[in-house]
């Protein structure tokens, strides 16, 4: 497996964890996202945190974990779908949680809430939605195998013939 994706994979695994824990532990350091203490169980942060976090660090676990390629790339595709729960999860809470349940205030201060956010949702959903994807393009990348000295070839067209390795042979 190559390092990029190991890497790839070990930050994923450890955004995810840091998306999935943050809204219960982040109110021990006061970097809570409105007043439920740290620790305490929620709809809101097993909908909004845990389960995509989860899926996140599943899809993590797939991509270093595995030796088959169509697994790895499965696990990519798992944290794409973790990191943009991430992301969509706050707009779409709504319709399941009521209208009666809007958005939460995250701070006082308008930087206290675009940070506050982007540690909660935003930022955590985007680091692992890009690296997920990025690694699912490498992975498919790596599936295709390329015959040494033959020109790359495009999607659709025909692959050159068996006489080509003869007829461009070096001589020497």
């Amino acid at each position: 497996m190559p390092t990029r994706i190991r890497t790839i994979s070990i930050v994923i695994v450890l955004v995810a964890v840091w998306g999935a824990l943050v809204p219960f532990v982040g109110p021990s350091f006061d970097y809570g996202m409105g007043d439920v203490p740290a620790w305490t169980w929620t709809e809101r942060r097993l909908t909004g945190h845990l389960l995509p976090g989860l899926a996140a660090i599943l899809g993590g676990v797939m991509m270093v974990g595995s030796r088959a390629q169509a697994w790895r790339r499965l696990g990519a595709g798992v944290a794409l779908v973790g990191g943009a729960w991430f992301i969509i999860g706050p707009v779409l809470r709504p319709a399941w949680a009521g209208r009666g349940d809007g958005m939460m205030m995250m701070g006082n201060s308008v930087w206290r809430q675009i940070f506050v956010s982007l540690g909660y949702h935003s930022g955590t959903g985007l680091v692992i939605a890009a690296l997920s994807a990025y690694g699912l393009g490498v992975l498919t990348a790596e599936a295709r195998p390329v015959r040494q000295g033959a020109p790359p070839v495009a999607a659709g067209a025909e692959a050159p013939s068996a006489d080509y390795d003869r007829e461009h042979a070096s001589v020497g």
